[in-house]
């Protein structure tokens, strides 16, 4: 599908699906009365849209999972006759058709970034009590949200429409005489949506815009900034809204993939100095999936509030093997290839923490336990209660991408060292400068990525760590990975669809909008 053939489908649908679901958008409290001329006035409704911006997202990280995961090594089918739309990502050969390759979600979030950003110094106009520090931190979560959403974009689809302006009322664009025109959408005929509206003209032009705006985002950002002015705040609120520390990490994490490697070491530096976040301690760690409280671990999730309001997302549904708790067994561990995954040959006892709660065989099935397990032995979730937190960026982001950054940069000690420091806080023996050959790149290349897949299983991210390691080399690793988890007699089938790169990325159906 190339991006002039789709442009103007895109484009209508997408312009469409805005109007039409403008009070799905907006309407932050759930009373249909409100309209948005009563709206947009005060620093408690720029808070109350700001929630609003994180809802469209907290609902797409079962297709983060398809994305991320079963597309790749440590993730297959778990059912006897699997579902044949998620069967499609787990033998890498997704339709058009599938209802999972939807982005809307997505795009519902950058909508209401968009809208955030244009709304908020006006709002700043209004209410004399939102300080200029106040309104530089609302439009920098907009806009550091919004190039979230755009990093998830571009590592799972080839191409997809580029959208920074809001839609929803006029739309500013200059015609071919060079005048600039100001009209409402609903009277845009499709020959003027087509001139208007843009795809972008390479994936560099996406890339340099999520990463512009996260630094951005990191200079309006203020330091430990409290939402809310810190009174009684949730988990949910603390957690799952960005940061400065959030802000930090996430250029670092795009400066890698951009071969950026000194940025992104230095990026690192305030996350890993921020005394409100820590690796935390073995003891700990699963508190991030099982209780209401993130700990110390996250530093930036998608979360879910059941006693309060039953918000819930599909992750039990898709890992839970126990039909009774409206599991359907989606999905579930490749277990050759995660428990060869979780040996450490460098430690005796079977300490890691992550491997007694990542997966778990019970009762016959090899489930994924993090969403529907509430401790490390056997307790699970109530039935339907899926509240399990998503997360975007935790603490060991920080040390992992500075120790693989590091490596890059020739600085073997320090790698070794913030490897080391994961190590240790997950339950793993420290591993000795004397005896361990930490100035051999490729192994501790091996070390870093192994400690990432252990880290982040089943989290949405063992895909795009295959195709950064993939790029980092130049050389097509993915492939090769990926294939593994597969029948013998299939692997060389998909191991050639994979060499090819552009089969590595989602297949769009722009009629999915609707």
């Amino acid at each position: 599908m190339k991006m002039k053939s789709v442009k103007l489908i895109i484009a209508t649908v997408l312009l469409s699906t805005c109007i039409m679901s403008c009070s799905d958008f907006f309407e932050i409290i759930p009373d249909s009365s409100i309209q948005e001329d009563d709206f947009y006035k005060t620093e408690a409704d720029l808070n109350a849209s700001a929630i609003g911006m994180y809802e469209s997202l907290a609902k797409e990280v079962h297709k983060f999972l398809l994305w991320g995961d079963a597309r790749a090594d440590l993730v297959t089918a778990g059912q006897a006759e699997p579902d044949p739309y998620i069967n499609e990502f787990v033998v890498n050969n997704v339709s058009t058709n599938n209802p999972y390759t939807s982005y809307a979600g997505i795009y519902s979030t950058i909508a209401r970034c968009n809208r955030q950003m244009e709304k908020v110094y006006d709002v700043h106009k209004l209410d004399k009590n939102l300080t200029d520090r106040d309104a530089g931190a609302f439009y920098a979560e907009a806009l550091l949200l919004r190039a979230i959403c755009y990093y998830q974009l571009v590592r799972t689809f080839d191409e997809f429409p580029l959208i920074t302006s809001d839609y929803a009322e006029n739309i500013r664009y200059v015609s071919a005489a060079g005048d600039t025109i100001s009209k409402p959408t609903l009277s845009l005929t499709p020959q003027q949506i087509e001139s208007i509206f843009r795809m972008p003209a390479n994936k560099q032009e996406v890339w340099t815009l999520i990463f512009k705006d996260a630094q951005t985002a990191l200079g309006l950002l203020p330091i430990n900034y409290r939402w809310n002015g810190g009174s009684s705040l949730s988990a949910k609120e603390r957690y799952g809204r960005v940061s400065q520390v959030l802000a930090a990490l996430f250029a670092a994490e795009v400066a890698l993939w951009l071969g950026d490697y000194q940025s992104a070491s230095s990026f690192c530096d305030l996350p890993i100095r921020n005394t409100g976040y820590s690796l935390g301690v073995s003891g700990t760690w699963i508190n991030q999936f099982t209780s209401s409280s993130a700990s110390d671990h996250s530093m930036f999730l998608l979360g879910y509030e059941y006693d309060r309001g039953f918000e819930t997302n599909r992750l039990q549904e898709f890992t839970s093997s126990v039909r009774g708790d409206g599991g359907k067994y989606y999905l579930k561990p490749v277990a050759q290839i995660v428990d060869d995954l979780y040996k450490d040959d460098y430690s005796d006892a079977d300490a890691d923490i992550r491997e007694q709660f990542s997966y778990k065989v019970l009762d016959g099935d090899t489930v994924i336990w993090k969403y529907i397990g509430l401790d490390n032995v056997s307790s699970r979730r109530p039935p339907y209660q899926s509240d399990a937190s998503w997360h975007i960026l935790r603490s060991a982001d920080a040390y992992l991408i500075k120790a693989l950054a590091d490596l890059r940069l020739n600085n073997y000690s320090s790698a070794f060292n913030f490897l080391n420091r994961v190590r240790e806080a997950r339950g793993l023996v420290e591993l000795d400068n004397l005896t361990f050959p930490y100035t051999d790149k490729e192994l501790m290349e091996d070390m870093i990525f192994a400690e990432r897949a252990r880290e982040f299983a089943f989290e949405g991210r063992r895909w795009y760590d295959l195709m950064l390691r993939s790029q980092m080399n130049g050389r097509n690793m993915l492939a090769d990975v990926v294939a593994k988890k597969y029948p013998l007699s299939e692997r060389a089938a998909i191991k050639a669809r994979l060499e090819n790169q552009d089969n590595w990325y989602v297949p769009i159906d722009p009629k999915l909008w609707r």
